[in-house]
């Protein structure tokens, strides 16, 4: 996370048993209020998988009591169940604790270990042979899909910029060259589309998609996306996150949820708790 700590004021909690760290809870502040994680996709309580439930129980009550001691309000987005098979039990003791669980967003992944459905509309370029020409590259130059996509689409649809700069990417990259992938679409020479991959585990996130307007004529990502889980399903991952569809407001972004779900994604809710003492 230091690579933008200076956009935030670190509050992160680790928990101890005696010598032993037993859990994190990676945090920012606001004056007196609290999240985890403004700078991070998903937050919550990390722990050990084996942590048995008596002591899960005694590090959720130590943090809740913590954070409501220090804090006038507090907001938590979980991770999803993929992620964190604790999940769930977390989220009830922070409500046994006065917590208010006051979103669900709607999440989407496919489960690449079972036989997904991918929608003929997806596949149709195969039969038709929009998808002839098109060729996949994998590597970590991000600078030509920032610059020659992604900030443009994101200006001109969206009127807004990635969270990360391409800096930013490069340096992580540089860190972390085996957890972050720039997968590209090019038909001969010219680039059509791109995708950028998070890895954690055995579990791909999809962080960044664009396309040109050539691209999408050509149904550039539906090629990308469908190539790329043949070769996360080829190389053992269990998962792609595709991440949630829920507009700023809440209200679900119906056409791209209807995307993923031809990719063969479904559903799992992404969580948000809160606790004030005002």
């Amino acid at each position: 996370m230091d690579y933008h700590e200076d956009r935030f004021e670190d509050a992160s909690l680790m928990v101890y048993d005696d010598d032993i760290l037993v859990a994190c809870i990676p945090g920012n502040r606001v004056g007196d209020q609290f999240y985890s994680h403004q700078g991070l996709t998903y937050g919550g309580v990390f722990m050990k998988l084996e942590t048995s439930k008596k002591l899960m129980n005694a590090i959720l009550t130590e943090v809740i009591f913590y954070l409501k001691v220090h804090y006038l309000t507090v907001e938590i987005r979980w991770q999803p169940v993929i992620y964190n098979h604790h999940h769930m039990e977390t989220i009830k003791q922070f409500e046994f604790l006065d917590f208010i669980t006051f979103q669900a967003l709607n999440n989407l992944y496919v489960d690449l270990r079972t036989e997904y459905n991918i929608s003929s509309k997806k596949t149709s370029g195969y039969r038709n042979g929009k998808f002839d020409n098109l060729r996949l590259v994998v590597n970590n130059e991000f600078r030509i899909f920032w610059n020659d996509i992604l900030k443009p689409q994101l200006k001109a649809r969206h009127q807004s910029s990635p969270v990360h700069t391409v800096a930013e990417m490069e340096l992580l990259s540089s860190r972390f060259p085996n957890h972050i992938k720039q997968f590209l679409i090019y038909e001969r020479n010219e680039l059509l589309a791109g995708v950028t991959f998070f890895i954690k585990g055995a579990i791909v996130k999809s962080q960044y998609a664009a396309a040109t307007i050539d691209g999408m004529k050509k149904s550039a990502l539906d090629f990308l996306y469908i190539e790329a889980s043949k070769d996360f399903k080829d190389h053992d991952y269990h998962f792609i996150d595709y991440g949630h569809v829920n507009d700023s407001d809440g209200t679900i972004n119906r056409g791209l949820q209807r995307f993923k779900e031809e990719l063969g994604a479904i559903n799992q809710p992404v969580y948000r708790s809160k606790w004030s003492k005002i």
